[in-house]
C-alpha cells in the first residue's frame, strides 16, 4: 500500500512540474525545429517551394545583397496542377522581384523535402558547384538542413538561412491552431525521418 502510495505521489509531483513549466518545455521543443547557420556567400542559393511569399523574397534579397557568388538562383519543387509546378510559379515571383530570369534555374520533380535535395544535388553536381544557402521557412529549417546536409554530403557545402520575417512565430506556438499543426507535422516527420532514415533515390 505504501509503495503505491510513493508511486502516485511521484506521478503527482511530475504532472504538477509539467502542468508548472510546460510552458518552457513547450517553447524549447518548438525551437529545436529552427536552425540557422552563421551566413557566408556560397555558391548558389537553394530555395524550397512552400508557403506563400515568405521564401522566395528571402532568397531574391539575398541573392540581391550578392551572397550568391556564381550568380545563380535554383527553385526547388514539383508539380502542382496541370502543367504548373512550385518552381515555376516561384520564377514568376522571383522575376518579379527583379532576379533575371537567366540567373534562375528549376527544379521541377521534387514532391519531399527529400527529393528536393537528391534532385537539387543533381543541378548542383551538373554545374559544378559545391556550396548553397537553404532558404525554407523557420519551423522547417532543422529538418532540411539536416536532410540536405545528409544527401549532400562532405562535397557540397549547405549552409542554412530561415527566412528572417515569417508568419510563424516561435513565441507561445502552441496557443494558435495553425502553428500547433505545422509544428506537430514537422515532429512527425522527424520521427519518421529518425526511425526509417533517409530513403534511397
Amino acid at each position: 500500500m505504501f509503495k503505491l502510495f510513493k508511486v502516485l505521489l511521484t506521478l503527482a509531483v511530475i504532472l504538477v512540474l509539467l502542468y508548472i513549466g510546460h510552458g518552457y518545455i513547450l517553447d524549447k521543443a518548438g525551437r529545436y525545429l529552427y536552425y540557422e547557420d552563421d551566413m557566408k556567400p556560397a555558391d548558389v542559393i537553394v530555395i524550397l517551394a512552400g508557403e506563400e511569399t515568405e521564401r522566395v523574397e528571402y532568397g531574391a534579397k539575398l541573392f540581391r545583397d550578392g551572397w550568391a557568388r556564381k550568380d545563380k538562383i535554383i527553385l526547388a519543387g514539383g508539380p502542382v496542377v496541370w502543367k504548373y509546378t512550385w518552381a515555376s510559379l516561384m520564377e514568376k515571383h522571383a522575376v518579379s522581384l527583379g532576379i533575371p530570369k537567366d540567373a534562375i534555374l528549376l527544379e521541377e520533380n521534387s514532391k519531399t523535402t527529400e527529393e528536393d535535395a537528391y534532385f537539387t544535388k543533381q543541378i548542383l553536381d551538373k554545374h559544378k558547384y559545391k556550396s548553397c544557402i537553404l532558404v525554407t521557412s523557420p519551423y522547417h529549417s532543422r529538418r532540411a538542413y539536416t536532410i540536405f546536409k545528409k544527401i549532400m554530403g562532405k562535397e557540397i557545402t549547405v549552409i542554412s538561412a530561415p527566412c528572417n520575417q515569417s508568419w510563424f512565430r516561435f513565441d507561445d506556438w502552441w496557443k494558435r491552431r495553425k502553428d500547433r499543426k505545422f509544428v506537430l507535422n514537422e515532429f512527425s516527420k522527424f520521427l519518421w525521418l529518425w526511425i526509417f532514415g533517409i530513403e534511397k533515390s
